[in-house]
């Protein structure tokens, strides 16, 4: 007879949330992301909606909701304040003026109006978080950065007193590039964002994306993880690619955000000056396997130009292009979503330990040698050709960068992750 043995409990380390995705939502995208949501097929924490499309977008933020996803109100605060930005639509929102925003309109009791105001529309319209209303900060020292500040308390407040404590508040960070770059105004603006009262912390970076340099991205996974000092969850927002997938993979950020084959990068230059051009860019055509993006006409011409080429570089997923080329082309949105749904699913199952190397063996390595036999290939069109001679130019130096970025870092420092919202209200319930 064997000896009776004491069981004692063992700790269990909770299981981490998995990287967070969000996607913004542009005037078209509601079609194939509602496809996607009946698919089960939509494998995000939350979508970005613009509130002057509220109605268009009123069945995709019905079923965003129903499918315990963040529905994310962005106020639009950032273009309404610029002259190029502004828009007859962002005036007639309730926190706008008519015209372009000013900082006396966040100063005081008008402030505390547009903090109620905006607070409002959210419980309304059933949005489960809300972006403070911040501006576009070109230094430390500039005015705007302490009205944002003051302006997140303000909504943080208001909906706690409206009976919606538990809406999240985001606080996007908006700087240029040269401001992340330097030490002391970083510093600063560390400091003042730890005061804003917010759960997120959304980093745009005036410039920064997704063909960002390899000098870019190793400032940036540097620059953000001091950032991990303010405590809560890191967002890189309006970036994609393997550069946001290495913000990723090198524990940056918790979480990337962009849009729909497009808003891979945070560029403010066509808010400075005003203009009467409309501008609907259409959907581009995701290769996963170069981490290129082409236009529909491009990509077309160029994956049917021989099987070899379709072989290397069509989508072979059939849960995501069943018909795999022609999908491609005819569904660039939905093929997007999916492949970029799924490296950040990937991405999320490798353990924090060894998710620099694994990203390094399993994602960038095979870009890069991917990009070499693309340059190999003797395409018929110049301008393609010399394209995919700076992609694999730029593929290689990333190789190379974040290589050192891990011999120098070996230790690699995590942000925290955002919580779905099925996560929060759960705990919210107990």
């Amino acid at each position: 007879m064997s000896p009776c043995v004491t069981q004692f409990p063992r700790a269990v380390r909770p299981v981490p949330e998995p990287l967070g995705h969000y996607v913004h939502v542009g005037r078209n995208d509601h079609k194939a992301l509602l496809d996607l949501i009946a698919s089960g097929d939509a494998a995000l924490f939350g979508s970005v909606l613009d509130p002057t499309l509220i109605s268009r977008h009123g069945e995709l933020r019905d079923q965003v909701l129903a499918h315990k996803m963040d529905l994310i109100l962005n106020p639009k605060t950032q273009e309404s304040a610029t002259a190029g930005g502004y828009k007859e639509a962002l005036g007639s929102l309730p926190w706008g003026k008519g015209r372009v925003h000013t900082m006396p309109d966040f100063e005081g009791t008008s402030g505390r109006t547009i903090a109620a105001d905006l607070a409002q529309f959210a419980l309304d319209e059933g949005f489960t978080q809300v972006m403070a209303p911040t501006h576009v900060v070109r230094a430390a020292d500039d005015p705007w950065l302490s009205l944002d500040v003051q302006s997140s308390r303000r909504l943080r407040e208001q909906p706690d007193r409206k009976g919606g404590a538990r809406v999240p508040v985001i606080y996007p960070l908006a700087i240029p590039y040269k401001v992340l770059r330097d030490t002391e105004e970083r510093h600063a603006l560390i400091e003042a964002a730890t005061k804003s009262n917010a759960s997120a912390i959304w980093l745009q970076v005036d410039g920064a994306g997704s063909s960002g340099s390899a000098s870019m991205v190793r400032n940036y996974i540097n620059a953000a993880t001091e950032m991990h000092a303010i405590g809560i969850p890191l967002i890189a927002d309006h970036i994609g690619g393997l550069v946001g997938m290495s913000l990723l993979a090198f524990g940056a950020v918790g979480g990337i955000a962009h849009g729909v084959t497009l808003g891979e990068r945070f560029d403010t230059k066509n808010w400075r000056q005003p203009s009467d051009r409309p501008f609907m860019p259409s959907h581009r055509v995701y290769i996963r396997s170069l981490d290129l993006m082409l236009d529909k006409k491009q990509a077309g011409r160029i994956l049917s130009s021989s099987p070899k080429i379709r072989a290397h570089f069509g989508c072979n997923d059939s849960r995501c292009c069943p018909r795999g080329v022609l999908d491609m082309i005819e569904h660039p949105a939905r093929h997007f979503m999916y492949q970029r749904a799924k490296e950040i699913s990937e991405l999320s199952a490798i353990p924090e330990l060894r998710r620099p190397q694994h990203f390094l063996e399993h994602r960038i390595r095979p870009a890069s040698d991917m990009a070499v036999r693309a340059t190999s290939i003797e395409w018929e069109d110049p301008a393609f050709e010399k394209k995919m001679q700076q992609h694999r130019k730029r593929l290689d130096s990333l190789r190379v960068a974040l290589s050192a970025q891990l011999d120098a870092n070996p230790q690699v420092p995590y942000a925290l992750h955002p919580e779905r919202r099925a996560t929060r209200e759960s705990r919210n319930r107990a």
